[in-house]
């Protein structure tokens, strides 16, 4: 088996340090704002998941799939629930030596310099100082983060009553095994939820200026356009370009009858998709997915019947 190697740990080239730098000093500027976006975030989350399931994120087991480095959703989640988290990149929260040794052999050097700066910075500090304020408490939590592919996932066969992936399935090479893990590590009447990126939006192409103050620079859809693909700065992040349609189709084979909800873009992003086709641009793509941001899937695992349940505990008893 390969080595798993973080989706950001592709690149790492001189120019690649500079941009990310430059992405660094912006960024420590707009780390509170950043915290406080995080936690409006999960408890709109939170809500839709009581809106569509019925269901409250009260004493659960949970599962995080790519929690990030920040951890500001799963941190949210552990106040009330038990929580682990899976991650590609190790997660070092420290400043210890050998968890940044651990973290160049496995996430590369763009990743672990750019973790170090951040906290150089103060970046890591001020987050998590905002977000505390933003929850009102104390101290946070810190749930157990495993380094694991999500595509090759070794959890117990029904271990979690509830699945959560945010902004994580775009950047998977194959995001139906890693579906196939969520349908296996679900308990019987479990939940998942799934939050991904179209690839098509204009914001799709996660170049990191998206975040900054620097949004201007990345409109009209450039990761589309081959003659304008060269003013890209995302050449380290791993994305699996799946459409829409693909999303849906996936999705309905492996969860029957889930909810999609999608967030559209601005009415100006609407207009600029349109204005671009008029001029012979962009025709390969339908208008819904050039100006669909996030596609979220929410989605209950069946319960088992009350016969297989019996099944369950006959075998259950005849092996003990």
């Amino acid at each position: 088996m390969s080595p798993i190697r973080s989706y950001t740990s592709e690149g790492a080239s001189p120019l690649s340090f500079l941009r990310e730098a430059s992405t660094l000093y912006r960024y420590r500027r707009q780390a509170s704002e950043l915290a406080r976006q995080s936690v409006e975030d999960i408890r709109c989350r939170e809500a839709l998941i009581n809106e569509h399931l019925g269901l409250l994120l009260r004493d659960l087991d949970i599962l995080e799939i790519g929690p990030g480095q920040f951890q500001a959703h799963m941190k949210y989640l552990a106040l009330k629930n038990r929580v682990v988290g899976i991650d590609l990149d190790v997660i070092a929260e420290s400043v210890a030596p050998l968890a940044y040794l651990k973290m160049l052999r496995t996430n590369g050097p763009l990743r672990t310099a750019k973790t170090l700066g951040r906290k150089l910075l103060g970046i890591d500090r001020e987050f998590a100082s905002e977000l505390r304020r933003q929850i009102g408490i104390q101290r946070l939590p810190r749930p157990k983060v495993i380094q694991m592919d999500a595509c090759q996932m070794s959890f117990p066969d029904e271990s979690f009553d509830f699945v959560y992936a945010r902004s994580v399935f775009h950047h998977l090479p194959d995001p139906g095994a890693a579906l196939d893990g969520i349908l296996r590590v679900l308990r019987p009447g479990g939940t998942a939820y799934v939050l991904l990126h179209l690839y098509t939006s204009e914001t799709g192409c996660l170049d990191p200026r998206i975040y900054t103050d620097r949004r201007n620079e990345v409109e009209g859809w450039p990761h589309l356009q081959p003659q304008l693909s060269s003013t890209l700065n995302n050449q380290n992040t791993y994305l699996n370009k799946l459409r829409l349609h693909q999303w849906r189709s996936l999705f309905d084979s492996k969860m029957p009858g889930a909810k999609y909800l999608m967030t559209a873009a601005d009415p100006a992003t609407f207009e600029l998709a349109k204005t671009l086709q008029s001029k012979g641009e962009l025709l390969d793509y339908a208008l819904e997915e050039l100006t669909t941001n996030d596609f979220a899937v929410l989605w209950r695992k069946p319960a088992h019947s009350a016969e297989s349940q019996t099944n369950r505990m006959c075998r259950s008893a005849a092996n003990s």
